[in-house]
């Protein structure tokens, strides 16, 4: 490889590790044209040792190169993926200007023999990826990447207090970035506002700056790390799923209750510490009790599913009696995969005892089996007035998922956990006979649930009762069997539980907040966990599609239906309209919708009533006042149609069948009505006047009837009617027609 030497090496992969040399040495690249990785390190030393670029008509093609140099060599003819060079002491300064020639160099690495040494920022090239080992020299101006033509990826993890403008940020046009790293520098402030659009990594550390962090964590970025600068702002819950370090900054933080949990467990801590928590005190912290646990079995994957809130890390559980079981992070803090790798053999258990060593309380262990893989089992059920202790296994931890019935009526969950549930049935002594022999009561978990009875001995009703501990937070009464809770904070049939707040504490003065299970025990027809919604429809709800208006108690119905009915009652429409001419009468035909529910159905025509004839759903049919056709065409006649408390109006424009095709065959028809009308005017007076004549005769008979005296009228008596048969009247034929005689017998 010497100057002397003209030796091409056979092989392919050269590597020799801790080489000591005694004289200046050179290494010439047409030696290595069969190599594809060349790595050597060499121990420091004072002789130098300079790689020479002499190929002309041949090239080498490496996948790694890997030296310790006192030069930056040529790489003409050379195309390499990875090249690492060592700069030793006394380098040659001058061979940066060797760069440009890194035109098929994609990964580039410069490390320092000492890392004291300080260089100047490498001249632009086309690598890809740059990673600079070394403390850099002060620039004579910024740094312009999109003169890198390729770079995309810049790693700088000991920049050194030298590398800054005037304190600025030295480098420029970074838009073409897609991970940055610049830290253990000096700057005194950088812009968040500005990073580039594909940055998905940024790391700059220790670098002293200020600035103000983004609240939101920018989409596109994968990983955040600040740690050690003079930051503030503040951040959301968006942080939380990423990756990230902002410790010891001075940035505003809300810590959500799964940080909170697992706080000792340096995993978590360490990249948010040192910093301003608004809601936590690291010095003084409070036990977790947000943890909830579920379970589940795959068996197709033969793979556990841990699950619920405020679970951590999969580096913040432990199964302690089964080493061979293996974590995995899924959504963070809601999930862990729980399963054995191939090389192993086993079966993942269907109940396990987890344990969280990190707790403010302390390491605390939970026995959870799988839903829906065991029936929970029940051994007893004491009953403290309202409340019930259900002991036994295979419960759930999850509320939930626990149903609890007791003689038929739900029993609000309490507490629960893998052996006890705790449950309040409020008014039990209303529902519990205790003259019954068995109380039976359902226990369901998930999908599956067991029955279990029990006798009255096992029901406490104030005389036998265990005494309860009341936690010196009450006083214990014989009569009910539970604690007297000396205040609202506290609940539980021996006040050991803190009284659950309401969504709403005052249930938006539409009720009362049940502290016992958390809710709001609302007014009637009022709905909600805070009472905040009104039932529609007095609580019956809304009928044939509608759906309720929670904010004002009134169904939203389609136009078919009356809102405050709750859409039961129909609101009528026309579509169309039909008049046809049958004989001498005219029958006027509604198209629409009219429902089944017909109170007080009326139509108006200008005010004149349209005699119904008919109706059905969809129709309605009358006879319509009679109105000439062209005054129909000509005039808006108004048309009302009235029913259920509802009425619709409209314009009368019915189509015409076979009626009023012109006007002349309107006014001979009016005409032939009119004549009509008079004929009938003379026969009125004819009958008026017949009847007066009628009324003459009666009474001049009567008149001859009492001038008969007594013994007629006796004989009247007896035969109970007076025969007019034969009794004939004159009348003046001059003054009543040609008719000259009445006969009554005829009337």
């Amino acid at each position: 490889m010497d100057s002397n030497a003209n030796k091409t090496i056979p092989f392919q992969f050269l590597n020799i590790d801790k080489l000591q040399i005694k004289r200046d040495f050179n290494i010439y690249f047409s030696n290595f044209v069969n190599i594809q990785n060349f790595e050597i390190d060499t121990l420091q030393s004072n002789y130098q040792i300079n790689y020479i670029n002499d190929l002309v008509n041949s090239k080498c093609n490496f996948d790694i190169f890997s030296i310790s140099s006192n030069n930056i060599p040529s790489m003409n003819n050379i195309k390499v993926y990875t090249l690492d060079i060592k700069l030793n002491s006394n380098f040659n300064i001058d061979s940066f200007s060797n760069f440009s020639t890194y035109i098929n160099v994609d990964t580039l690495k410069l490390t320092p023999s000492d890392p004291s040494m300080i260089f100047p920022f490498p001249l632009p090239s086309y690598v890809q990826t740059l990673k600079i080992n070394y403390q850099i020299d002060k620039p004579l101006d910024f740094i312009d990447l999109s003169k890198f033509a390729n770079l995309w990826y810049l790693e700088i993890p000991d920049v050194g207090v030298l590398f800054n403008v005037d304190g600025e940020f030295p480098l420029i046009n970074i838009e073409k970035l897609n991970r940055l790293q610049f830290s253990n520098g000096k700057i005194n402030y950088f812009n968040f506002t500005n990073l580039p659009h594909h940055l998905i990594s940024l790391a700059m550390e220790n670098n002293g700056m200020t600035g103000t962090i983004p609240t939101k964590f920018l989409d596109q970025v994968e990983m955040f790390f600040l740690k050690g600068n003079k930051l503030t702002g503040k951040f959301d819950k968006s942080w939380y799923d990423t990756s990230f370090d902002v410790s010891d900054n001075y940035i505003d933080i809300d810590l959500p209750s799964c940080f909170k949990c697992h706080y000792l467990q340096p995993f978590i801590s360490a990249p948010i510490s040192g910093n301003r928590f608004k809601n936590f005190d690291p010095n003084n912290l409070e036990p977790c009790l947000s943890i909830e646990l579920n379970l589940s079995y795959n068996n197709s994957t033969n793979e556990l599913l841990l699950y619920g809130s405020d679970l951590g890390f999969s580096t913040s559980v432990k199964i302690l009696d089964n080493p061979i079981l293996v974590f995995q992070d899924g959504e963070r803090c809601k999930e862990i995969r729980i399963y054995i790798v191939p090389w192993k053999i086993g079966e993942v258990p269907r109940a396990i005892n987890i344990t969280f060593p990190f707790l403010p309380q302390g390491p605390r262990t939970f026995e959870i089996s799988a839903y829906n893989e065991f029936l929970p089992q029940i051994h007893s059920i004491i009953r403290y007035s309202d409340y019930f202790i259900i002991s036994g296994k295979y419960f759930a931890y999850n509320q939930s998922v626990i149903n609890v019935l007791i003689s038929n009526h739900s029993c609000s969950i309490i507490t629960s956990n893998f052996n006890e549930i705790q449950c309040y049935l409020s008014n039990s002594n209303q529902i519990i006979n205790n003259n019954e022999e068995l109380i039976t009561s359902i226990i369901q978990i998930m999908n599956v649930s067991s029955t279990f009875n029990f006798t009255v001995n096992q029901a406490c009703n104030g005389s036998n009762c265990p005494i309860a501990n009341c936690n010196k937070y009450g006083e214990y009464n014989y009569e009910s069997g539970v604690c007297d809770c000396y205040s609202n904070e506290w609940r539980g049939y021996s006040c050991e539980l803190k009284s659950l707040n309401c969504l709403s504490n005052d249930c938006s003065g539409n009720g009362y907040c049940n502290g016992i299970i958390g809710k709001c025990e609302c007014n009637k027809n009022r709905i909600f966990d805070d009472c905040s919604g009104i039932l529609c429809n007095d609580g019956n709800g809304c009928f044939n599609g509608g759906n309720c208006n929670f904010q004002i108690g009134i169904c939203n119905c389609s136009s078919k239906w009356i809102e405050s009915s709750g859409c039961s009652t129909p609101k009528q429409s026309i579509d169309s309209q039909q008049l046809e001419q049958i004989e001498n009468e005219q029958i006027l035909t509604l198209f629409g919708w009219f429902g089944n529910i017909n109170r007080f159905l009326t139509i108006l025509i200008e005010g004149k009533i349209c005699d119904i004839i008919s109706n059905d759903n969809k129709t309605i049919q009358c006879y319509p006042p009679n109105y000439q056709c062209d005054f129909i065409k000509t005039t808006s006649l108004e048309l009302s149609v009235s029913q259920n408390n509802f009425i619709w109006n409209g314009i009368y424009n019915p189509i015409f069948i076979n009626a009023c095709s012109n006007s002349n065959e309107v006014s001979s028809s009016s005409n032939s009505n009119s004549d009509s009308n008079k004929n009938n005017q003379k026969e009125n007076s004819s009958s008026s006047k017949k009847l007066i004549i009628i009324s003459l005769s009666i009474l001049f008979c009567l008149i001859i009837l009492g001038l008969l005296g007594f013994g007629f009228f006796k004989k009247i008596k007896k035969n109970n009617y007076l025969n007019l048969n034969n009794m004939k009247i004159k009348i003046n034929s001059n003054e009543y027609g040609d008719e000259n005689n009445i006969d009554l017998a005829q009337l």
